[in-house]
């Protein structure tokens, strides 16, 4: 039982300084609401240069597990975390998997040119042992491939067909053709593989991060809903509750995308494999539909790759590329991500602080436009529940009112999540008690968490809130906020309350 306050005792209710984005509401200039992924990697690991990348905007770090073992993605981890509490920033950890990438062999004179016309067998194997044939690191290829689809190489500048399935062998015809060299990457754009999406690897890679519990986890070449599935269940029998983002990266994850988005926490717009599969025309038109899906059904969604890839080499992007960050804000992406551009660039700070920039002048006049929530139609909305309805609700309260912040008192975030998903005006607070809930907000759109320990006690928070949002710079005296709880918030109740408070 928790010790009464008057209203002459304001409680501690702020034991951890705010974070990076409630700073925002203290400084000149526009809270932005588009959150920055950045991976790390040698030029961005030194301590130095990524406390100034949380400084300059860096709301999530990336761990790409494609490359670096697990040493070098653990003094990642432990340098976020001291860096973030020394600095107030909560910094979110993605572990990005690797996934099943599959891969031609050995190949006799480290290379082999395919010429347009000619035909050549895959064949399972490490090594090659024939002219005629390309060893392929894919057992169960044979039963998972039809005459007349498409096979590509080294990144789709390799371009074959599917020509006979006989026994152990694939014949294919090469209609593109160049040179192939050892270990380049091998893509089945037509074909739904049986290939897992989890390999042995990304188990004991994900066993390793949920061990140093990062924040959320990135699923590569999702194929359908049942990936996400599987993966829930290893994580689940690991003792985790961590979400999983879908990285969408294969068309065959495009056509199923409406069912995975219902059961992934999150969706990744992994252009670069899109682009492969798919052709880099249609890109646009999948980063569409995977937004839109996302929005249905109320989920962060990322979009990734060569955002700013000038910069690896140049300190200033490129019309193009400015308009490429300014599209995916424009289109309702909660984070876009650096890749190189910060992981192996010259200028990986300078990154950060452009696409910053970027989102900020973005964000300054995109906000004139109808927001999500009030574009639905009467005749699109199902039969809500309560906390659906009050979400809509504090979002048009609090953009009429012009209110200061909306509130959210929450346990597992998903309020906040469902607000943030309908875009409102007004930036997003998010209470909690729990660590792992604020740090799992970091990647959703105008969300910035707080923890406090005294959530508990309804009376104590509701009274005293106003007055610590005061204090810490967030409102001023006649602003009004917007609180959104579930009443009592000790019988853990969903959000059933939504209460307009000006501060005195």
């Amino acid at each position: 039982m928790t010790n009464h306050v008057g209203p002459h005792q304001p409680s501690d209710l702020n034991p951890m300084p705010p974070v990076q984005g409630m700073r925002c509401f203290t400084e000149a200039g526009d809270i932005r609401r588009t959150k920055i992924v950045g991976t790390l990697g040698p030029a961005s690991s030194d301590e130095t240069v990524l406390r100034e990348l949380f400084m300059k905007g860096l709301d999530i770090a990336r761990l790409n597990f494609s490359h670096g073992d697990h040493a070098f993605h653990l003094q990642n981890i432990k340098n976020i975390r001291r860096i973030s509490r020394e600095t107030g920033n909560h910094v979110t950890i993605l572990q990005d998997l690797q996934g099943p990438k599959i891969r031609c062999g050995l190949l006799s004179d480290g290379m082999i040119e395919l010429r347009q016309g000619e035909s050549y067998s895959l064949v399972y194997g490490t090594i090659q042992e024939k002219p005629d044939e390309i060893p392929v690191d894919y057992q169960d290829l044979v039963r998972d491939v039809r005459v007349g689809q498409s096979v590509m190489m080294d990144d789709g500048l390799l371009l074959l067909e599917i020509t006979e399935v006989e026994g152990s062998r694939v014949r294919v015809r090469v209609t593109e053709g160049g040179v192939l060299k050892n270990r380049k990457g091998v893509n089945f754009p037509d074909s739904v593989l049986s290939l897992p999406a989890l390999t042995e690897k990304d188990t004991r890679d994900l066993l390793f991060g949920i061990t140093h519990r990062v924040d959320v986890v990135a699923l590569s070449f999702v194929q359908t809903e049942e990936d996400i599935k599987r993966c829930r269940k290893i994580i689940q029998a690991m003792g985790s509750d961590v979400p999983i983002i879908a990285k969408i990266e294969k068309l065959s994850a495009v056509e199923r995308i409406d069912a995975i988005a219902q059961e992934a926490d999150g969706l990744m717009v992994a252009r670069g494999d899109l682009g492969v599969e798919g052709g880099v025309d249609r890109v646009p038109m999948f980063q569409r539909r995977i937004i839109e899906a996302a929005a249905r059904y109320a989920k962060p969604v990322v979009i990734a790759t060569q955002m700013l890839e000038s910069m690896v080499k140049n300190p200033r992007p490129t019309l193009a590329e400015v308009a490429d960050v300014a599209n995916a804000v424009l289109e309702g992406a909660d984070c876009v991500m650096l890749s190189a551009e910060v992981a192996a660039g010259e200028y990986p700070i300078a990154c950060v602080e452009k696409m910053a920039s970027v989102i900020r002048e973005v964000e300054s006049w995109s906000h004139a436009k109808p927001q999500r929530y009030s574009s639905l139609e009467p005749t699109d909305q199902e039969e809500w529940e309560e906390h659906k309805a009050i979400a809509r609700a504090a979002c048009e309260a609090a953009d009429s009112l012009g209110a200061r912040a909306i509130v959210c008192l929450t346990l597992t975030g998903s309020i906040a999540r469902l607000i943030s998903s309908w875009r409102p005006k007004t930036p997003i607070i998010a209470i909690s008690p729990r660590e792992d809930v604020i740090q799992r907000l970091g990647y959703s759109w105008g969300v910035f968490g707080m923890k406090n320990p005294l959530f508990y006690d309804t009376d104590i928070l509701l009274q005293d809130l106003p007055e610590l949002l005061k204090n810490l710079g967030i409102v001023r005296k006649g602003d009004s906020i917007v609180i959104t709880a579930g009443i009592p918030i000790n019988a853990m109740r969903p959000t059933n309350m939504i209460k307009i408070n000006r501060i005195g």
